[in-house]
């Protein structure tokens, strides 16, 4: 196992019994809900061409949607049509500069995600 992420082990170092096991995780999820929407949230991952957008705005915060079209060599309508999916999803956020829309990620946890998947900044960019 990775070293970096934590080992998760029963509080009392004991196994609970299958049903006891099954009630408290059932009681979880129920506890938790929203599962639908985070699956559909998770689904726009699904794509590639959605998940390099994402890169390029991890990469590079700020571009504007028809130079993302040229980095992943897709149409301009096509990366609109994803930009307005990753935005309704949450994943994305549109910042109007003068004339134009720039894009960037919506929040930390996209963020954090996408190191996780492999993304990194291109130069000159940093965290604040």
């Amino acid at each position: 196992m990775n070293g970096d992420h934590p080992v998760h082990v029963p509080a009392d170092g004991g196994p609970l019994g299958d049903e006891q096991l099954v009630e408290n995780l059932s009681e979880l999820l129920a506890a938790t809900g929203g599962f639908e929407q985070l699956a559909e949230r998770m689904a726009l991952l699904s794509d590639q061409g959605r998940l390099r957008i994402l890169f390029c705005l991890h990469a590079h915060p700020g571009v504007r949607s028809t130079d993302i079209a040229r980095a992943i060599g897709a149409s301009d309508s096509t990366t609109s049509h994803a930009l307005a999916l990753l935005r309704s999803a949450g994943w994305v956020d549109a910042v109007r500069a003068g004339r134009e829309v720039r894009y960037e990620l919506a929040d930390v946890f996209v963020h954090d995600l996408l190191h996780e998947l492999g993304s990194d900044h291109l130069p000159g960019v940093r965290h604040d």
